[in-house]
């Protein structure tokens, strides 16, 4: 993929646009009204949490892996793997790599095995 629509499209399916656009809609008006993105705390998570990026990434901040590890202390039960290389988002740029990781988190913590 080498188009950002590509990826949308790879995502979200034909109708990725209206999808964005509704998105975009839905986070302006939470900004407006001054109501919480969230519904609830990170804290109130009771699942593992694979959390993953790229050090690269010039779409994140600069201290991702800091955050993700305060993000981790509220979750309780998270881990982080940040990729040394790549851009945004980490799941393309480190397609590979990033599917092996993810099917050992979900092996490692399913109920299946």
């Amino acid at each position: 993929m080498k188009r950002q629509e590509d990826f949308y499209e790879w995502c979200l399916g034909s109708d990725w646009q209206d999808i964005v656009q509704k998105d975009t809609e839905a986070l302006l008006k939470c900004a407006r009204s001054g109501d919480s993105l969230f519904i609830a705390p990170l804290s109130s998570l009771d699942c593992p949490v694979l959390l993953t990026g790229s050090a690269e990434d010039m779409m994140c901040r600069s201290n991702m892996e800091e955050e993700y590890c305060e993000m981790r202390k509220l979750i309780g039960n998270a881990s982080i793997h940040m990729f040394k290389s790549g851009s945004h988002p980490a799941i393309l740029s480190n397609a590979e790599e990033f599917a092996a990781i993810a099917k050992a988190f979900i092996m490692n913590h399913s109920h299946i095995n």
